[in-house]
């Protein structure tokens, strides 16, 4: 599994070890992957045995999210992200060595700012024209 987040244009790594605010945004890029999808380059991936080895990935790098106060909301993330597994499965039954590969992103994107309503100034209007922008992008 891997977690994105799109903050400011910039993509960073939520499952690093590394605080996003250290990391250098220019390490991730998009790719092709050779098989008619797109992949981040330098982006980690975490292998789970689990749930709840997944459901500790994702809060763990939800934990590391851009979040801001403003008038509406005391901890409005500043940012998209996306948390994508990886699924193998493979039969218990059948001898073959037949493995499925699937992928799941679930996608949590950062709300349309109404800058008059949050009283944005700022980094945080700053933060809010990225957040409008990179919407229309992902539309």
């Amino acid at each position: 599994m891997s977690y994105l987040e799109l903050y400011q244009d910039l993509m960073f790594d939520l499952l690093s070890p590394t605080p996003t605010f250290e990391q250098n945004a220019s390490k991730l890029s998009i790719i092709d992957d050779g098989r008619g999808g797109v992949a981040i380059k330098g982006l980690s991936m975490v292998v789970c045995q689990n749930e709840e080895e997944a459901l500790n990935q994702l809060f763990e790098g939800g934990m590391n999210r851009t979040v801001t106060e403003h008038q509406l909301n005391k901890a409005s993330s500043r940012s998209h992200c996306i948390f994508t597994i990886h699924i193998e499965s493979r039969s218990r039954v059948e001898s073959s060595e037949k493995v499925i590969h699937s992928k799941v992103h679930l996608v949590d994107l950062a709300g349309s700012e109404r800058t008059k309503k949050t009283g944005s100034s700022g980094l945080t209007l700053k933060e809010a024209n990225y957040i409008n922008q990179s919407l229309s992008y992902l539309e």
